[in-house]
């Protein structure tokens, strides 16, 4: 054995719980986290019907059941814009939910590990 001792990982560290370390089951947490919470719920099926009722829109404008050429562009321009907000809306509840708390605890191991 030449080489640093300390570099060689454990065999069951993958089993131990640390609190740096990722879980296997985070994403799983996560999503039902984001599902019963009210906050994050409420933001969420609204984005889906926002894209939802942006699809039907523009399907409805594609398939000509509106007979007027600048309607159908201006409710297709409608039905687009409403399904971008939408997806805009889920991605900012998904990426902004625990983020406070993932900011206080980053900075807390940063300040442990500059002391060690």
């Amino acid at each position: 054995m030449a080489g640093n001792p300390k570099k060689t990982g454990l065999p069951y560290e993958s089993f131990e719980v640390r609190p740096g370390k990722k879980q296997a089951k985070t994403g799983n947490f996560r999503f039902r986290s984001l599902l019963t919470n009210s906050h994050t719920l409420i933001p969420l099926l609204s984005g889906a019907v926002m894209i939802l009722s942006g699809l039907t829109i523009v399907s409805i404008t594609m398939l000509g059941l509106i007979s007027s050429l600048w309607i159908s562009v201006l409710i297709s321009l409608l039905g687009c814009v409403s399904c971008m907000l939408g997806g805009f809306l889920i991605y900012q509840t998904v990426t902004s939910q625990g983020s406070f708390d993932g900011l206080i605890n980053q900075a807390i191991r940063r300040v442990i590990n500059s002391q060690n």
